[in-house]
């Protein structure tokens, strides 16, 4: 993923030197989330995903990604005014955050949002450079988080390239708005219906059926944006 989730109000690549004084304060719920609407998904969380937001594909430089849905017109319907999560699906980019990774070419960077400098928290390195046991802790999570994102890569490219995506423009009205989509990309039910068993097998095997088959009925999670439009927060 090239794009950087909107929470990130001051996103900077992170750098040993340049922040070799940096201190962080972690926060301490998910109220930096409340205005996002969209958020990229990993390869290993879509599946859950499927079960309470909707998801489909984007197309972004070339590259093929998932994203789920979770607002609308600033406002993260998933999320209470405690900064909770009212589901138990809570997107993998957000779990890290004030860090995250951004691809670049075919490597993943680092990233930090400055606003999270604060005096009272936690150093990434000491005076010599080296990674804090703090730090090391965060970047092993970041480094799985990466791999997860290139497995969502090649598998969302693998089933666009042999056409089992098509072109989506959705226009969804609901009790807090109306969303548009424009260019999106789902699932292709009527190629997916003419696979022949072999190549059937295989898509089987590596679990993207399921995968494709979960994403086509999760659009019909929209709903709950108008059963969470009536619930208190």
């Amino acid at each position: 993923m090239k794009a950087i989730m909107k929470a990130f109000k001051k996103a900077v690549a992170l750098d040993s030197t340049v922040h070799r004084t940096l201190t962080v304060k972690m926060p301490e719920n998910y109220t930096f989330m409340k205005e996002v609407e969209i958020v990229p998904l990993t390869y290993s969380e879509i599946l859950t995903a499927t079960m309470y937001y909707p998801v489909m594909f984007g197309s972004q430089e070339g590259v093929v990604f998932p994203f789920a849905v979770i607002g609308i017109k600033g406002q993260n319907v998933f999320l209470k005014d405690d900064g909770t999560w009212k589901v138990e699906a809570i997107p993998n980019v957000c779990k890290y955050y004030p860090f995250g990774v951004v691809k670049e070419e075919e490597d993943y960077t680092i990233i930090f949002d400055e606003a999270y400098i604060s005096d009272g928290g936690e150093r990434l390195f000491d005076d010599e450079g080296n990674e804090t046991e703090f730090f090391s802790k965060i970047k092993a999570g970041l480094t799985e988080l990466a791999r997860d994102f290139h497995d969502a890569e090649e598998f969302s490219m693998e089933i666009f390239q042999s056409g089992y995506l098509k072109p989506l423009n959705l226009d969804v009205d609901t009790k807090l708005g109306k969303m548009q989509f424009r260019n999106m990309l789902m699932a292709n039910m009527e190629q997916i219906g003419k696979i022949q068993p072999e190549k059937l097998y295989s898509l089987n095997s590596k679990g993207y059926l399921l995968v494709l088959h979960a994403h086509y009925m999760s659009l019909r999670n929209f709903k709950l944006f108008d059963i969470f439009a009536t619930i208190i927060r």
